[in-house]
């Protein structure tokens, strides 16, 4: 269980309809939560954030309107009593495996070193287009790279890990 990344199922299934929905093209978004407070390192990803409404796609990348996403997760954190916190990253590879590409382990590193991002060790979930399904991955930064966690979907919130419960519903914003 050291270092697993818990995510609730309706924010997998969220992660999956917006790539299901950018269809060829790269999309993301931000993985919102908290740690587990039990010494295991875990991490339970409760919300997720899509790539906001100035975001912009291609084919093998894509460009989050942070802006957007900074207000969102701030807000996040209050509306939970400041539990709720940005984790990590997410997003989708529609024409590959979800394995971590060299800009995205650069991407870890820039958010891992970033003070204000306040994530050390950033989590990146990736989902890619394998045969006919989406395929999830879970990555978390640690010694300077992005190495393969456990990524455990769990349906109810006192069933993840610690007990603590869900700071609101299983919630993300559409953009």
């Amino acid at each position: 269980m050291r270092g697993d990344i818990w995510i609730a199922a309706c924010a997998l299934a969220e992660i999956e309809l917006d790539a299901q929905r950018s269809a060829h093209h790269e999309t993301g978004g931000v993985l919102a939560g908290y740690h587990a407070g039990d010494g295991s390192r875990a991490t339970i990803v409760t919300h997720v954030l899509g790539p906001g409404p100035g975001a912009r796609h291609a084919k093998s990348r894509f460009e989050p309107d942070s802006a957007w996403q900074e207000q969102q997760i701030a807000e996040l954190y209050e509306r939970s009593g400041r539990v709720t916190t940005y984790l990590g990253d997410w997003h989708s590879h529609p024409h590959g495996r979800p394995r971590p590409s060299p800009l995205d382990h650069k991407t870890a590193r820039t958010i891992a070193t970033t003070h204000s991002a306040r994530s050390p060790r950033p989590l990146m979930v990736i989902i890619g287009w394998r045969r006919d399904a989406w395929e999830p991955r879970g990555y978390r930064y640690s010694r300077r790279r992005l190495r393969a966690a456990e990524l455990i979907v769990f349906n109810n919130p006192g069933s993840a890990l610690d007990g603590r419960r869900m700071a609101g519903e299983c919630a993300r914003d559409p953009a």
